[in-house]
């Protein structure tokens, strides 16, 4: 089985700590746990295979999979999802 990839690959974020992380080699005592992640994550970014982008959490579709969204904004996440339902008639 053969996958197609295209590259780079997307990587939409709303986490403005985590893009810092991945595009600086930094370790503090706060950040020492994620510090081989980082450097994987910043190797990939380096040699373009991963493209990191921010992302307002209101435009973020996939927030609802992650975050508790107001109903509102659930909704408009889930509509772009899944798509409108349709009403049958009985």
């Amino acid at each position: 089985m053969e996958i197609d990839v295209r590259l780079p690959v997307i990587v939409r974020v709303d986490n403005v700590g985590a893009i810092f992380l991945s595009e600086n080699i930094t370790t503090s005592n706060n950040t020492k746990h994620v510090d081989i992640c980082s450097k994987f994550v910043k190797k990939y970014c380096e040699n373009g295979i991963v493209k990191i982008l921010f992302v307002q959490s209101e435009n973020n579709d996939l927030d609802i999979m992650t975050k508790n969204c107001p109903g509102p904004l659930h909704e408009k996440h889930l509509e772009k999802l899944v798509g409108t339902r349709k009403e049958t008639a009985s």
